[in-house]
């Protein structure tokens, strides 16, 4: 494990003490939301352009989908990673 030293003003040190918020669980939920989760970073554009791309397909008939068991199986699958991959936070 590393420690991280974390210079701030005073002022904002006790602004942050004086409203509850837990200051180290804060620090690593944001250092973990750092770490690259394998997806590519995508533009508000282009993440409009998928929605509508699917809600099209959805329109169209032409999308492909799961059955709910299927779904759960992955869901599952991917819950699991998740834990695994953030057991020891």
């Amino acid at each position: 494990m590393q420690t991280l030293k974390i210079e701030l003003e005073d002022s904002v040190y006790q602004n942050i003490v004086q409203s509850g918020i837990d200051i180290q669980g804060k620090v690593k939920e944001f250092l973990f939301d750092l770490v690259d989760d394998g997806y590519p970073a995508i533009t508000t554009q282009e993440a409009k352009k998928r929605v509508s791309d699917a809600v099209k397909r959805y329109e169209d008939g032409t999308g492909t989908y799961i059955n709910d068991n299927d779904y759960k199986i992955r869901m599952d699958k991917h819950m699991n990673s998740l834990k695994v991959k953030y057991a020891n936070n």
